[in-house]
């Protein structure tokens, strides 16, 4: 199913075939660059399906995105619920919180703000409760388009789940202040 489409892209639920891509993007260097570590390609398969799960049990979720011109799948962009668990909390819970990852071949083409500016017309009347970003204060790709969709910068925080030792352990974050 398609839930959103933009001049160039459609994000819409994952298809088999998007698996390949997924996990070798997930693998890449440069696009986990801001991350804490890379993911196994059976994590990345267990969270293909989960983010799928996700939509289409609620129609919100990190959807599929595939670039209209080509018909390639190039990543994710939309938002994912999160709330306090024992194991991971944060002052901000329960959020939504927006993000995107995309193949490098997608990079420098304004997809991700694209993508992220229809997520954001898309759910906001859809949920009741705040929406955040985050990223590495080093991320200023991410940081760019989290400005060009209209979100404030709140503060700079050490994420709970990031070894304190970590050069990514230092977060910026984000809030649509338009809700």
């Amino acid at each position: 199913m398609i839930y959103i489409e933009t001049e160039r892209l459609k994000l819409r639920d994952y298809k088999q075939q998007d698996l390949e891509v997924f996990k070798h993007m997930n693998v890449d260097p440069e696009v986990r660059k801001y991350f804490s570590d890379m993911m196994s390609f059976k994590r990345s398969e267990m969270a293909l399906w989960h983010m799928q799960k996700e939509i289409e049990a609620t129609g919100l979720g990190l959807y599929a995105v595939e670039e209209k011109a080509s018909g390639e799948f190039i990543g994710f962009i939309g938002v994912q619920y999160m709330e306090a668990t024992p194991d991971y909390s944060m002052d901000i819970m329960p959020c939504y919180e927006i993000g995107w990852r995309l193949i490098q071949q997608a990079w420098g083409k304004g997809y991700a703000t694209e993508g992220a500016q229809a997520v954001l017309d898309y759910v906001r009347p859809r949920i009741d409760l705040p929406l955040y970003s985050f990223t590495s204060v080093n991320n200023e790709a991410s940081m760019n388009v989290m400005e060009k969709i209209g979100l404030k910068r709140i503060k700079t925080f050490k994420h709970p789940l990031i070894d304190p030792r970590h050069p990514m352990n230092l977060q910026v974050l984000y809030k649509d202040v338009s809700q």
